[in-house]
């Protein structure tokens, strides 16, 4: 992220929940605006590898990685993109801010295919277009622990599939500050990292998986940023 200092911002995943909670403690910027903010500069970089008929499916975490899904979701229904919205995980699992945000695209008419697996995907795929795009929102940089067995072969599944992937923040499955797999991750063909670079993606397994990189601007204050970034990794 290149800002007034001329260096792009490197971070850990303690410095991310730090900046996320201290903009809502200090400069009154609710959770909810961040998630907006990134769930529409997600759409934006999506709407670049798609055309207007294009189906898009979005893998929707339990957690606000997902809720940032929600968010692209609705941006891109707006934009007339027909959208398809799918979790490994019942929607009673999701997050408060997820939650939230559930209530809103299901107003909108949109509905949410739980227990979506390997076998769905592989389905989804077989009935796609080479035009239609994928959103990864499964996991995000708070990722620290082995993924199930179910989940990892959906992940499978969708490398499988050969339609490009967005990735929300990082790709599902990498660790943000080790840059390894917890088991499986997504190759996606462009990442969308907010606030900054993670210092795992120096790591060679992540730099395979994260195919183009940007910055999403979450709208979190510069000085935060700036206060809680790290030295580049060597």
């Amino acid at each position: 992220m290149e800002l007034k200092t001329g260096r792009t911002l490197w971070f850990t995943r303690d410095a991310l929940r730090n900046i996320d909670a201290r903009a809502a403690s200090d400069f009154g910027l609710e959770p909810v605006v961040l998630m907006e903010n990134a769930g529409r500069e997600l759409a934006l970089v999506t709407r670049q590898y798609t055309e207007p008929t294009s189906q898009i499916l979005i893998l929707v975490g339990k957690g606000n990685n997902g809720g940032d899904g929600l968010v692209a979701a609705r941006h891109l229904a707006n934009a007339g993109h027909r959208v398809v919205l799918a979790s490994p995980w019942a929607t009673t699992d999701f997050s408060l801010l997820s939650a939230r945000q559930l209530k809103t695209v299901r107003a909108m008419g949109m509905k949410v295919i739980e227990g979506f697996n390997a076998a769905a995907m592989t389905t989804w795929r077989e009935h796609s277009a080479v035009h239609d795009a994928v959103i990864d929102g499964l996991f995000g940089s708070g990722l620290s622990r082995p993924m199930d067995g179910g989940v990892c072969e959906l992940i499978a599944a969708v490398n499988e599939s050969m339609r490009r992937v967005i990735s929300c923040d990082i790709p599902s499955g990498l660790d943000s500050d080790t840059g390894q797999t917890w088991g499986q991750c997504i190759y996606a063909a462009h990442t969308v990292s907010y606030c900054g670079m993670k210092v795992g993606f120096h790591h060679a397994t992540a730099m395979a998986a994260l195919g183009q990189i940007s910055i999403g601007d979450i709208g979190a204050p510069r000085q935060l940023l700036l206060e809680y970034s790290s030295p580049e990794p060597d």
